[in-house]
C-alpha cells in the first residue's frame, strides 16, 4: 500500500510531484491530469487532517490510523490506472468499497474501534449491511459497479480471468465495454475512483470528529484549494458521472 512520509504529509507539492514521479505519464495523465489533481489534494488533505487529529489528542490514535490508510488507499489504485493495470486497480477498487463502509459503520459505533483495530473484530459484513441500510450517497454508485467483482482464492487477475471467477467475468464485461487502456475505460475507472473519494471523505471526517473542513465534493473552498482551471475540469467530470451513474 502506498503510504505516506512525514516530509510528504506536510507539503502538498512534495507529495504530488514524489506520487506523479512513480510511474511514467499516461493517458490518465494527458486526458484527465486535472480531476488528477484535484483527487490528490483532497486525499492529500484526507491524510493530513487524520495524521494531525492523532497528534493533537482530537480523537484516539486507532482512529486517526483508521481514517488515514483509508484515504492512502486509493493512490494505489489511481498509480494501477496511471500504469495499465486496471485489472489489478478493479480489485482494489472493491476492497476500497469495504475500507468505505467500515470507516462510516465504526464512526457510528466508536465502542468497537479498539477492538476492530486489534484484530478481534471482522467489521466486514455488518459495515457493508450498515452502509446498504443507510443507502449512502455515492457508496451506493460503486456498490453497484463492483458487487460483481467478489473475494476469491484464487491468486491474481490473471488467475481470475484463466479460471473465470466473477472476478475474471467482471473483468471481461468491462474491458468488452471499455477496452483496456483506452480513454473510456480510463475514464470509467477514475469516475469510481472519484465517487469513492465521494463517499469516503465525509465518512472519515466524522471518524476524526473534524469540524473545520467541509467534504469532498462539496466544500465551498474547493476552487480555492485547486485552482479555476482544474475545478472547472472537475464540475465537468463529475456532470458526466451523474449523466452516467445518476
Amino acid at each position: 500500500m502506498y503510504s505516506m512520509s512525514e516530509n510528504i504529509l506536510t507539503n502538498l507539492i512534495a507529495f504530488r510531484e514524489s506520487f506523479l514521479a512513480e510511474a511514467p505519464s499516461s493517458i490518465a495523465n494527458d486526458e484527465y491530469g486535472a480531476v488528477l489533481n484535484v483527487i490528490l489534494y483532497y486525499l492529500w488533505r484526507g491524510c493530513k487532517i487524520s495524521h494531525d487529529a492523532g497528534l493533537t489528542g482530537k480523537i484516539g490514535a486507532q482512529a486517526s490510523l483508521i481514517a488515514q490508510s483509508a484515504y492512502e488507499a486509493p493512490l494505489a489504485i489511481i498509480q494501477l490506472l496511471r500504469m495499465g493495470y486496471e485489472a489489478d486497480a478493479a480489485t482494489l477498487l472493491r476492497a476500497l468499497m469495504e475500507r468505505i463502509a467500515i470507516v462510516g459503520y465504526l464512526g457510528e459505533n466508536r465502542h468497537l474501534i479498539t477492538r476492530y483495530f486489534k484484530g478481534e473484530l471482522s467489521a466486514y459484513k455488518d459495515a457493508l449491511s450498515w452502509a446498504k441500510k443507510k443507502s449512502l450517497p455515492y457508496w451506493m454508485v460503486i456498490y453497484s459497479r463492483l458487487s460483481g467483482v467478489v473475494h476469491s482464492n484464487v491468486t491474481g487477475p490473471a488467475g481470475h480471468i484463466n479460471n473465470r471467477t466473477n472476478i475474471g467475468n467482471a473483468f471481461r464485461l468491462a474491458t468488452k465495454k471499455y477496452p483496456s487502456g483506452t480513454k473510456s475505460s480510463i475514464e470509467e475507472f477514475l469516475g469510481l475512483v472519484v465517487y469513492s473519494l465521494c463517499a469516503l471523505d465525509p465518512l472519515a471526517i466524522e471518524l476524526i470528529q473534524n469540524r473545520e473542513v467541509r467534504p469532498f465534493p462539496k466544500d465551498p473552498y474547493l476552487e480555492l484549494n485547486v485552482g479555476t482551471k482544474d475545478a472547472k475540469e472537475l464540475l465537468g467530470f463529475l456532470q458526466k458521472l451523474v449523466g452516467r451513474y445518476g
